[in-house]
């Protein structure tokens, strides 16, 4: 990949939730007020709420897509219930260290841009209490006014960005996250990545991109050419692009293999990404169906009762049934 000094050619995107600790529990509020809202609006008891809600997430991304999808619920009241009914006045902080780090990037070379699975109140509230919210040039996020709702991991989203951001080609954009999966899909799509592993977090078997870091600060080593006193073009990496990596165990050694036995970027993939084969069975990215096998059926994958049929890209359900749930679905 070519990496030119123009502006035009430098896209840097990152995502809220890196922007503050994981210590700060904010991920945890979040789900437990999602599975209340679940428990109450589906009358489900807890137990099933907090299944159908992870079942959701693995599923389409994002629980709000399953809930607009199988229940009506609107994603806005949705969001006025969860992400905004977080108690974040009382958590987050102004971090000059991050507003620093933001600062000394060099703005004749880059593009801040924020990328987020979050609706834009969400997004804006974090970086208003982190005091940065006039470090960033635009934001990418989840439009809850559009179903189904486009997200991190699936190709669209990172489409949506590079057009919002004003990217002429996926190789101009560089990418931070904390995700495994978004950090591995950004980097397949040809971003340079950084995933962002805490101090506090194992480190992945297999790296999820060509860089890893365990704070933010890192970044001024590991993207130097990127900030301010940095010398020249001949400082920019060569290209990654192709990237064969040998492979094994899934996010975290959890239930999976990697499967990656990659040749010129082109990866075989044997139940990927997490658990219990979690985005495809004995299948491949990217090949006659995105995250399944020709985009047609994959049997015994995260269902309850071991069955699940897909029709086309990213799992649009011909079939959805669940067994043993206390409430009415």
């Amino acid at each position: 990949m070519h990496l030119g000094l123009d502006r035009t050619q430098f896209r840097a995107l990152e995502k809220v939730v890196l922007l503050y600790p994981k210590s700060h529990n904010i991920h945890d509020m979040m789900a437990g007020l999602i599975n209340d809202y679940f428990a109450r609006h589906l009358q489900l008891c807890a137990e099933d709420a907090k299944m159908l809600h992870q079942r959701y997430y693995k599923d389409y991304g994002l629980a709000i897509t399953g809930l607009a999808l199988h229940h009506k619920v609107a994603p806005l009241e949705f969001n006025k219930e969860v992400d905004d009914a977080l108690p974040l006045d009382d958590i987050i902080t102004p971090n000059p260290q991050l507003r620093r780090l933001l600062a000394d990037i060099d703005r004749t070379k880059v593009k801040l841009w924020l990328f987020t699975n979050a609706y834009i109140t969400h997004a804006q509230r974090v970086i208003r209490l982190l005091g940065i919210e006039d470090m960033f040039e635009g934001i990418t996020y989840c439009d809850y006014g559009k179903i189904p709702i486009t997200c991190k991991p699936y190709t669209e989203m990172y489409r949506k960005a590079e057009i919002e951001a004003g990217a002429s080609s996926a190789d101009d954009c560089f990418f931070v996250d904390d995700s495994y999966l978004n950090c591995y899909h950004a980097q397949e799509r040809g971003w340079t990545t950084a995933h962002l592993v805490e101090q506090t977090e194992s480190e992945p078997e297999v790296k999820a991109a060509q860089y890893q870091i365990k704070e933010l600060e890192e970044l001024r080593r590991t993207f130097p050419w990127l900030f301010k006193g940095s010398s020249t073009q001949s400082d920019v990496p060569k290209s990654v692009n192709g990237l064969g990596v040998g492979g094994a165990n899934g996010v975290n050694g959890v239930n999976g293999v990697h499967g990656v036995n990659g040749v010129n970027g082109v990866h075989a993939i044997d139940e990927v990404d997490g658990a219990n084969g979690e985005y495809g069975v004995k299948g491949a990215y990217g090949v006659n169906g995105e995250f399944g096998v020709d985009g047609v059926r994959v049997d015994g994958l995260d269902s309850l009762d071991g069955v699940k049929r897909w029709n086309g890209m990213n799992g649009v359900e011909s079939s959805f049934r669940l067994q043993g749930l206390c409430g009415k679905v």
